[in-house]
């Protein structure tokens, strides 16, 4: 393929002003930030956090082997992430998106009834995950992806504040459910969010596939380029993102579903400790909406690299001052857990184009659930073993190192 088939179509409205782009899109952009708030991702990776304190207490399960709940999770997600992908861009985002929002509800409703044992645990985990794949940014960051060109950075950025803002209230919200009612009403609580998702998704996202179907019948609609998933694999860009994708994972994931735990071990509160852990969330909307409107205006792997050194120094900060940095140190590893997604979004229809956006951003986004999943497993083991999280910031840090050097190879590849 050609370096010209190789890029992007540009879209009609790449020939707007930048102010126009977002006229007419904002049902659009609205029903994609909250499909994303009650996503499968945001639900049950930011609110795990807040539930290892009661479910090791009722059941004396190690915090390793709850914490192989996101492994078993993203495992999951790394299985089904390509097909949900490729079942995108035939099927639309509507109709999957809604479907896997009410599937992955009612599962999480029968995990909060029915949840005994530590196997129950990993397996409603994965079973989640396979149902709520489609609920993801593979999925709904498809339609946002093709509206938008020129502000396709800030848009991704305004769209996945959706599942930032989960790293907010997530903790604080569980927390208070579960010291009043329990962790099984928690958990129903979050069902309930993502099965009222579904109708706001598919409602939300329906008019815009209208009118892209009616231009492509009426031969108006501009022909998509770009690679297929076969072709894309056969560069070398392919996977330098992939290994850009798996390190930023592993490097920031891990930490992210620890740091409740971290800070009650460090002598803070249950409350004080979800409070602190809660900045996060609010720092990663920050860093979606500047690392976005960043990617519009600079080198795409300089702004990657700049992020990856600010969460390096946040988990440096939280090794050596413990609690009394922990509000410095979250909210500069929540700017760069707030930019992964955008950046993996960004690239993909800069590198590849949009032609099979869902099959090749759902295999970076799986990898990267991968990694993510891993690390918390990780983390949880080496805090079992060692009695502290210092070893695992410590080895993060190194694995962030990793994701600077892949981010620089990929620099010699973007057009």
């Amino acid at each position: 393929m050609s370096d010209e088939q190789s890029r992007p179509a540009h879209t009609a409205a790449a020939t707007t002003s930048r102010t126009n782009e977002f006229k007419g899109r904002t049902l659009l952009v609205v029903s994609a930030a909250i499909g994303l708030a009650a996503s499968m991702n945001a639900m049950m990776i930011y609110s795990l956090g807040a539930f290892i304190g009661p479910l090791e207490s009722e059941f004396g399960w190690p915090r390793g082997d709850i914490s192989l709940a996101v492994t078993v999770l993203t495992m999951g997600l790394f299985l089904a992430g390509p097909v949900v992908g490729t079942a995108c861009d035939r099927f639309g985002a509507a109709a999957v998106g809604s479907a896997s929002l009410a599937a992955f509800g009612l599962l999480l409703l029968a995990m909060a009834a029915t949840l005994e044992s530590l196997v129950g645990l990993w397996t409603f985990f994965f079973l989640i995950a396979l149902a709520g794949a489609g609920s993801t940014p593979i999925v709904l960051a498809r339609p946002i992806s093709a509206a938008f060109d020129r502000q396709r950075g800030l848009a991704l950025g305004i769209v996945l504040t959706g599942a930032g803002l989960g790293g907010f209230w997530l903790p604080n919200f569980v927390t208070e459910v579960v010291t009043r009612s329990g962790w099984r009403s928690a958990y129903a609580c979050l069902a309930l969010f993502a099965v009222c998702a579904a109708p706001v998704v598919y409602f939300g996202f329906k008019p815009t596939e209208r009118r892209a179907a009616v231009a492509t019948a009426a031969g108006s609609a501009p022909a998509t380029r770009g690679f297929t998933l076969r072709e894309a694999r056969a560069t070398a860009a392919f996977w330098a993102m992939s290994a850009l994708a798996v390190s930023m994972a592993m490097g920031i994931g891990g930490m992210m579903v620890h740091l409740v735990p971290l800070f009650r071990d460090l002598g803070a509160t249950p409350a004080d400790a979800a409070a602190t852990a809660s900045v996060m969330g609010i720092a990663s909307v920050v860093g979606r909406l500047a690392v976005g409107a960043c990617l519009d205006h600079f080198i795409p792997h300089r702004v990657a690299v700049t992020v990856l050194a600010l969460g390096m120094l946040g988990l440096l900060l939280l090794r050596i001052g413990g609690l009394d940095y922990a509000v410095a140190g979250v909210m500069l590893i929540g700017l760069l857990l707030g930019a992964e997604l955008d950046m993996l979004a960004f690239l993909t229809t800069r590198l590849f184009g949009q032609r099979a956006f869902g099959a090749i951003y759902g295999w970076f986004y799986s990898i990267y659930a991968l990694g993510f999943g891993v690390s918390p497993f990780l983390i949880g083991r080496l805090r079992d073993a060692t009695g502290s999280y210092d070893s695992a910031m410590t080895i993060s840090v190194g694995v962030l190192v990793g994701a600077v050097f892949s981010a620089l190879l990929l620099g010699r590849r973007l057009p």
